[in-house]
């Protein structure tokens, strides 16, 4: 959806943002192992201030990217 304001602005609804501990609890990991992932995985993420967020589609293609054995 489009900002009334500018056409390049793009209004983000908050269940598609993850912060790094929903991040966590989705996997099923700590916060620390996140963070991991961030640094040495290139999980992609957007900085505001000093909190961290996740496009819940980045994380699931990072997900899909990193899928082992079975079909495909």
């Amino acid at each position: 959806m489009v900002s009334s304001k500018s056409k390049n602005t793009i209004q983000i609804s908050k269940d598609l943002l993850l912060s790094r501990n929903e991040l966590a609890e989705l996997l099923h990991c700590g916060v620390s192992s996140i963070d991991a992932m961030d640094t040495y995985a290139s999980i992609p993420r957007v900085k505001i201030g000093r909190h961290t967020f996740f496009l819940r589609t980045d994380v699931m293609d990072f997900i899909l990217s990193h899928r082992e054995g079975g079909a495909q």
